[in-house]
């Protein structure tokens, strides 16, 4: 049974959901209705369908749910064989009447799960829904008195891809290290934006993403380009051909530079 939620006018400012198919956001909305109170909902493509677009034909709601996951709004897993859904901090931003009966779905064994991913639905201003503005990972205690995390990298930690388990404290640490270092914060956080934007094409699974802490280490995963390698060409051998005609050489990296598909 669908029930009423809250909606924030930062939510259609979020930077993911604001380049991703606008659906995705109302299928987003749509699954804070059919969850209960822990934010939790039964993981069936179809009903959800149903419910939230009973009258569009030739969507992919399977899919589109993945892409959600991808993303870090919902965490998609089974318990005893049961397919779930769990809304990444569904209750910091949801506030259930007293009347909803308590949640009969089993919780996530990810631990520290309602504390990971907020971060995904995060990216904005404060006000807001607010996923946006909190940084979201595993943190619940403010940063030291004296070691407040500055304005960059709050920017930062909403930007980057949601990892289970991702120490904010410990990614402040390794931020100004690399400032200390003489990194500059926008080329931090261009890098984060580039990683960001490869997790969500490549649809990486939430615990396949580099830890926070890590990406800003001494590894310098932040300098990497994140580009989508092109798939070489079915036709390949036609192109080489022609490229061999083109620019009269069989050398075999000359007869790559027309294979950009």
């Amino acid at each position: 049974m669908a029930r009423a939620r809250n909606i924030k006018p930062a939510l259609f400012k979020n930077e993911l959901l604001g380049v991703a198919d606008p659906l995705l956001t109302l299928l987003f909305e749509s699954l804070w209705c059919l969850a209960d109170r822990e934010g939790r909902l039964e993981d069936r493509p179809l009903r959800i369908k149903a419910e939230t677009f009973p009258y569009r034909d030739g969507l992919n709601i399977e899919s589109f749910l993945s892409e959600l996951q991808s993303m870090g709004f919902i965490l998609r897993y089974k318990v005893g064989g049961q397919a779930l859904i769990q809304i990444v901090n569904f209750k910091k931003h949801q506030t259930p009447h007293n009347t909803e009966k308590p949640s009969e779905l089993p919780a996530p064994l990810t631990e520290g799960l309602s504390l990971n991913n907020e971060k995904k639905t995060q990216a904005l201003p404060p006000d807001s829904l607010n996923p946006l503005t909190d940084s979201g990972l595993s943190d619940t205690k403010p940063a030291a008195r004296g070691d407040e995390y500055t304005e960059d990298f709050e920017q930062a930690w909403a930007l980057y891809p949601c990892r289970p388990g991702a120490s904010k404290k410990e990614s402040f640490k390794a931020w100004k290290a690399r400032l200390k270092a003489g990194v500059d914060a926008d080329d931090l956080i261009a890098g984060i934006k580039r990683y960001a934007a490869y997790v969500a094409a490549m649809k990486t699974e939430p615990q396949y993403i580099k830890q926070a802490a890590t990406f800003l280490g001494p590894g310098e995963h932040y300098k990497a380009n994140w580009t989508i390698q092109p798939r070489a060409s079915p036709h390949k051998n036609d192109r080489s051909a022609a490229a061999a005609a083109i620019f009269g050489t069989n050398d075999p990296q000359d007869r790559e530079l027309i294979d950009v598909n």
